[in-house]
Formats: C-alpha cells, structure tokens, sequence
C-alpha cells in the first residue's frame, strides 16, 4: 500500500471522534484513492469491516457499535508506547493516534536517549488495506523506553498489555453467565443457523445438538441479531462469543498453535471477542493475516494467523474461551 495506508488513522486522530457515516465516508473515498474501486460493494464492505477490526485490535481506535449504528461513534486512542511480551532487549510499539509528524518525532526522541536505539517502521500486510504502519522502537532497558516515552509527552506501559488485558478479559463462563433467557417465539425474519463444522450460517433449521445459534436479518433494516438457544429457551447473545459458546458445548475445537514458530492460526468465520483478539495482536503489533491451510482443519476455510505469540498467552486464550488448543505445525513461510 502507499502512503494512503496512513491517512485514515490521520484523520481520526485529528478528529479525535469520529461519527459512523463521516468514518464510512472517510474510508471509501481513501480506499477508492488506493484501488480505483468506485461504488459500494460487498468487497468495500468487507474491507472497512476487516480495517475496524485492525485497528481497534492493534489499539489505535476504539469503536462504538452499540445500537443505532448511525448513532455509532469512532473514537482515537490516546497515543502510547506499549511494550511487548518478548523475550531479550526490550520492545514496544506505537499504538493509538498519529500524525503525519509522530514518526520523525519518535525518530528525534530514539536519537536523543541513545544511538543505539532501534526504531522500525514495517508496513502492515497488502492484504489489510487502510491500516497504518507498524512502528515498533527496541532499547537495552525498558528506562530508556519511558524515556523516549518522556520525551514525547506519552505513557510507557512497562507490563505487556497483551497480559493485561488477557488477565482482564471475561471468558466464556463469565460472559454466559450475564445472558438473560426467556422462553419465546422464533423471530419471523430471514434466519440462518451456524454450523459448528464448517463455521458458517446456513439456511438450515435444525441441527444435531441441543444448542443452536441463530442469525435474524431485520426485513427493512437489513440490521441483523443473534440469538444462542438451547433447550427451548433463548438469548440474544453477541456474534463473537455465541459462536464459541456452540463450539464449547459441542467440544468443538477449532484454536491451532505452532509452538516452533509461535503462530496461532484462529478460523477467519469464527473472529475471537475483541479485548481477546486485541490482546494477540499487541504480542507483535502485526494486525491478524489471513492464510488459508487446506490440511489443517479442511471444512474451515481459512484462519486468521496471529504471530509472535508466547505459549502462555495461547494457552490461556484458548482456555477463556472454553477451548482445548490444537498443537500442530502450520508450515507457514
């Protein structure tokens, strides 16, 4: 991608708030710049979905979702140096809101605290579109990282966020434990039913187990709910952890990691909650790339593969939410 990579993040952080529809109307017009694409598309949507998730899990912004969706806010994270759960010198990177000066600047305080600081600047995956650099700073002691955090007037955050935010993140349990069931009628909307094998809805109504998570489109919205039901009562339940709620009761498991290489490969139909998806992403500061591994797993399509994550981490990923992690090679170049 070219420099337009950047600019999506310039603008929120200008704005520092950002309403849904200027967001929308932002992000097309920079991805149209990039690609020459000019009319809305089921490829555009899927872009600016796949950019939100980026950059809410890389830390950048935070979205807010909740009900009307033209109601809906995005909102810049302030800047931070985060540290990463590496082992050796210590790393961190540049997380949160950026101008199109941070960089130099953070080059000038890398400088100034000592030349032997190592600062890079990587660009994200082709793939990923609209997501702004990598910008990761390595130092021989985590002082002179708050220092050149000092310099910029910016927090330092010695603790790995990837492990704060693990240790803060509800699991499964917790989460299902907050539903409230009720015993009611089936929406009369369009439905589909997610099949646990292959990880995808589909117009099927019935399915072996006793637990069943359905997906109602609103017929003039074209919004859509999801509701988790299981033995004749039902909860309106989020998207990310309803599908992990059938995976767990049905001990489906479907996490895979690479301990030669640390890679944890997570089914691209199957997106992990967010503080979870946000806490694998800050072990590298690489937005989540997605690979497709026929021999792994062959009815799921594709995987979203996070790097650079410790075995601890995995571990404890996969248990919030219920699953048994599958150890396996993913031969990934």
């Amino acid at each position: 991608m070219s420099e337009t990579s950047e600019k999506l993040l310039y603008v929120i952080s200008a704005k520092k708030e950002v309403a849904w529809l200027s967001f929308k109307e932002t992000f097309d017009y920079l991805y149209n710049l990039e690609t020459g694409a000019m009319e809305e598309n089921t490829g555009i949507k899927n872009k600016r979905l796949q950019t939100i998730r980026a950059l809410n899990s890389l830390g950048h912004c935070d979205f807010d979702f909740s009900g009307d969706r033209s109601k809906s806010k995005v909102y810049a994270a302030p800047p931070v140096l985060v540290r990463l759960p590496c082992a050796g010198f210590p790393q961190a990177i540049l997380a949160g809101a950026r101008s199109p000066a941070t960089i130099a600047q953070l080059s000038e305080a890398c400088q100034s605290v000592g030349h032997h600081i190592n600062l890079e600047v990587t660009e994200q995956s082709n793939e990923l579109g609209l997501i702004p650099k990598r910008v990761a700073v390595q130092a021989e002691d985590v002082g002179e990282l708050r220092a050149i955090g000092n310099l910029l007037k910016i927090p330092f955050i010695e603790t790995p966020s990837a492990w704060s935010l693990l240790h803060f993140a509800a699991s499964i349990y917790d989460y299902l434990a907050t539903l409230e069931w009720s015993k009611e009628p089936e929406l009369n909307w369009q439905s589909k039913t997610f099949d646990p094998i292959s990880l995808q809805f589909q117009s099927i109504k019935e399915t072996d187990g006793a637990i069943r998570l359905s997906e109602y489109t609103h017929p003039s919205r074209n919004t859509k709910v999801y509701y988790l039901w299981q033995d004749g009562m039902c909860a309106e339940i989020d998207l990310d952890w309803g599908r992990y709620a059938v995976l767990k009761a049905l001990r489906r498991n479907v996490l895979i990691y690479d301990k030669r290489t640390f890679h944890m490969a997570v089914p691209a139909s199957a997106k992990l909650p967010r503080l979870l998806e946000r806490a694998l992403t800050l072990c590298s500061g690489y937005a989540a790339k997605y690979e497709k591994i026929p021999r792994v797993l062959p009815q799921i399509q594709g995987f979203n593969l996070f790097s650079a994550i410790p075995p601890q981490i995995a571990e404890m990923t996969a248990a919030k939410l219920g699953q048994t992690m599958l150890q396996q090679s993913l031969d990934i170049t």
